[in-house]
């Protein structure tokens, strides 16, 4: 399918800048040209924009698909066959693309369900966005999330683990660093290194040798200083960054997923689980001051929801933007961290308006510059370069 979009305003390449007056060229799904309106060709379809704004694609780093979003969403998948939670996790996917979510990173599934529905979405038999999946999570015995874990003890186990997840088709390898707030009922704290730096190190180096990067569940400081230190390529939610572990990361080219809306969730909604309300409450005003301090060090930081966790939706990528905003109100360097900083974190070419890069693509009807609530005022979504999701009858004449 080749065709021009004409006639918007577009946040064009790395620093979003406001180009107008300018065309975009559509082929085989990929960005092909950005031209002037003075040299459209004449001889290929066009969609006329009608004046509203082209922004790329969003990017959730951190999903969950077959999580339900609800107060307690391990309780349902334990009420759950393995057939019904493969059911939810494709139903899930639906809802990111209708909210121009158009790339997301799936950090931890059951069975592999998500890695299933990855390859399912790319060879066409369903509809969702680019799903970047690990399947199972690499966890100490006992450690972190065991109802999707893949438990691995000392250095032989963790290469064993890393190699089996990619046999089984992860393109991203998720290790628990530490404990969580919200998995399990007993026998778990945040502040708990769980696997080691020798472990975690064979598996960022396994990873790294097939060209996979490594994503580490780190919240208290000595599990996130591990996994520094043993090349991991993703801090998930940091908690506990301080002034000696951001250096370290600037360092090492270490980006960092704060998942800053979660963890509001879990502390403040009704009906969560006791035992996790407790340990939101303790460290999300440390979560909001550390993201505060270190927003504009010299790393990349990346939007992830968390979504399908506690009371977080499959468009929570939205709240999380809203909440970074009210710790950093400064929309475009907040808009980039779920467009430009996530398209560099995955290294793939999503994310940025610019010729070679895929043609995901919103069209909204207000410039999300001056107010990030405008993302959800979505006229059309364009994927691969389809138009897949259309609010107004202007785009139907020329499909």
């Amino acid at each position: 399918m080749e065709f021009i979009i004409t006639n918007v305003k577009m946040l064009y390449g790395e620093e979003l800048k406001m180009l107008e007056d300018h065309a975009l060229l559509i082929k085989d799904g990929t960005i092909g040209q950005i031209m002037p309106n003075s040299e459209i060709p004449t001889d290929i379809p066009k969609i006329d924009g009608k004046g509203n704004y082209l922004i790329p694609g969003l990017i959730d780093l951190h999903v969950h698909i077959m999580w339900d979003g609800s107060i307690n969403p391990v309780r349902t998948t334990e009420t759950e066959g393995y057939e019904q939670m493969l059911i939810r996790a494709v139903s899930n996917c639906q809802q990111y693309i209708q909210n121009g979510i158009t790339t997301v990173r799936d950090i931890g599934s059951i069975d592999d369900i998500a890695i299933h529905v990855a390859k399912a979405i790319k060879r066409g038999l369903i509809q969702g966005p680019n799903l970047i999946a690990s399947g199972k999570t690499l966890t100490m015995t006992g450690g972190h999330d065991p109802f999707w874990a893949r438990f691995v003890d000392g250095k032989e186990e963790a290469l064993k683990g890393v190699r089996e997840q990619i046999f089984k088709g992860a393109e991203v390898i998720k290790v628990s660093a530490t404990g969580g707030v919200y998995g399990r009922t007993d026998g778990e704290e945040v502040g708990n290194a769980e696997l080691s730096m020798e472990e975690q190190q064979v598996i960022c180096h396994e990873a790294h040798k097939f060209g996979l990067k490594v994503a580490s569940h780190a919240i208290g400081r000595e599990g996130i200083y591990n996994s520094i230190l043993a090349g991991v390529d993703t801090i998930e939610h940091g908690h506990y960054l301080d002034d000696e572990l951001i250096h370290l990361m600037e360092e090492r080219n270490v980006a960092w997923i704060p998942t800053l809306f979660v963890y509001k969730q879990i502390a403040t909604a009704e009906g969560i689980p006791e035992y996790a309300r407790a340990k939101a409450i303790e460290i999300v005003n440390i979560h909001a001051n550390a993201f505060r301090s270190y927003f504009n060090r010299n790393i990349l930081i990346g939007a992830g929801s968390d979504a399908g966790s506690p009371c977080t939706s499959h468009k929570a990528l939205l709240n999380e933007l809203y909440t970074m905003y009210e710790l950093v109100p400064d929309t475009k360097q907040i808009l980039k961290t779920a467009t430009i900083n996530a398209g560099k974190i995955l290294d793939r070419k999503v994310g940025q308006i610019q010729e070679g890069y895929k043609a995901d693509l919103i069209i909204l009807k207000n410039n999300p510059l001056i107010d990030l609530k405008y993302l959800e005022d979505i006229i059309s979504v364009v994927y691969k370069g389809n138009i897949l999701h259309i609010e107004s009858e202007q785009f139907v004449a020329a499909l």
